[in-house]
């Protein structure tokens, strides 16, 4: 065996080699054969690995000096992109928190004579609209610091969200799917039943204790209850949607709802999500000329995830309060959505022109750059 190498060094990219050839080159001084060397080489990597790995963790856990400058850097980014995108995230802010106010107002509103089938239906547009508006705000997040693609990949949630609100807003006013609402909060069970039986299968190597039996056969009884009240076509992923549309799924629901035409949106968000070829092709960028690796934040690519989500929440916000709402819109309603219409319109010239700037810029400093370089 080689014995441990003990002369200090820095730690730095050749810090293993150097150790492992320091090492060997000792013992043959020793009267090590030579031909032996690739042996001990191969006996020696796991020793040396596991005696410099703490060594090298601790030495980058300590490194201050290095975290400071990433975090100074990040927030330069940040404020650049504060003056660039400034106007139209503010106008963002302000109509996503318009649209949480508004479904507050719909939520708090006293509504003791509702029918049952009502219940439902206001039950489960309030959910989906406080999903609409958390995701919305993860969206705003994300663009604030530079990651469109992050943003883009929550844009798709969105748009699922505001599909079934307005499967839901839909059904509310038809008598033959009044019933809807209701089959949607009850396909609960079919999510949490897969989720307990995934677990159970998998807590011995996930190193956890298995959930309780008593609450897996509680969850198996709800699971038959709902199977034998809509059929056995209700386990599908979309099952409680299966008398509004025989091909339950997200496309024909789309269809539905005509809202088919944000597919192409929905498939490249769905890029930013699946881990597939698709996405890594979009891991590139072109900057002044060159063509680079994104692994960071950037300052374009704004404009389609914040439309996107705004234009998914909105309609999540419209299901709610007119669409699906059990006694009608009032007119305070109306003109809010109305206002809502107007700053959506704004929110877009506001990206619009803030991605017009940056253009603008860029081409200026690329012409520079080529004056300087003609070659480039």
């Amino acid at each position: 065996m080689l014995g441990k190498f003990k002369r200090s060094r820095h730690v730095d990219g050749d810090f293993l080699t150097c150790a492992i050839e320091d090492a060997v080159l000792d013992q043959i001084q020793k009267g090590l054969d030579p031909e032996r060397v690739s042996d001990l080489i191969s006996t020696a990597v796991p020793d040396v690995i596991n005696e410099l790995a703490p060594q090298l963790a601790a030495a980058m856990m300590k490194d201050k000096r290095t975290l400071r400058a990433n975090k100074r850097i990040d927030r330069r980014f940040d404020r650049r992109l504060q003056k660039k995108w400034g106007k139209a995230l503010d106008l963002y802010w302000v109509l996503h928190s318009v649209c949480a106010e508004l479904g507050e107002k719909e939520a708090r509103k006293k509504r003791e004579s509702l029918a049952p089938a009502q219940e439902y239906t206001l039950e489960s547009l309030t959910g989906l609209h406080v999903t609409a508006c958390r995701v919305a705000g993860e969206v705003f997040t994300l663009l604030s610091h530079g990651h469109p693609r992050g943003a883009m990949a929550r844009c798709r949630m969105l748009h699922e969200t505001a599909v079934i609100a307005c499967v839901i807003a839909d059904a509310a006013a038809d008598p033959d799917h009044h019933d809807l609402a209701e089959r949607f909060l009850d396909h609960e069970i079919v999510g949490l039943r897969r989720d307990a039986l995934q677990f159970q299968r998998d807590h011995a190597t996930l190193g956890e204790e298995p959930l309780e039996q008593a609450y897996v056969d509680e969850l198996e009884k709800r699971y038959a209850e709902v199977l034998l009240k809509y059929g056995q076509g209700f386990k599908r992923d979309y099952g409680w949607a299966k008398r509004f549309s025989p091909d339950d799924n997200l496309r024909k629901l789309e269809e539905k709802t005509s809202l088919s035409h944000v597919r192409p949106y929905y498939q490249w968000a769905s890029s930013e999500v699946h881990c597939g070829a698709r996405g890594l092709g979009q891991n590139f960028i072109e900057y002044r000329g060159l063509v680079l690796r994104d692994v960071g934040k950037v300052n374009v690519g704004l404009i389609d995830p914040a439309i996107m989500a705004l234009n998914s929440l909105i309609q999540v916000t419209f299901s709610l309060a007119v669409s699906g709402a059990p006694e009608g819109p009032d007119v305070e309603v109306l003109l809010c959505m109305r206002a809502i219409e107007e700053m959506r319109s704004a929110c877009s010239r506001a990206f619009a022109d803030a991605q017009v700037e940056i253009d603008r810029t860029e081409e200026r400093i690329v012409k520079r750059m080529q004056r300087k370089n003609p070659s480039r």
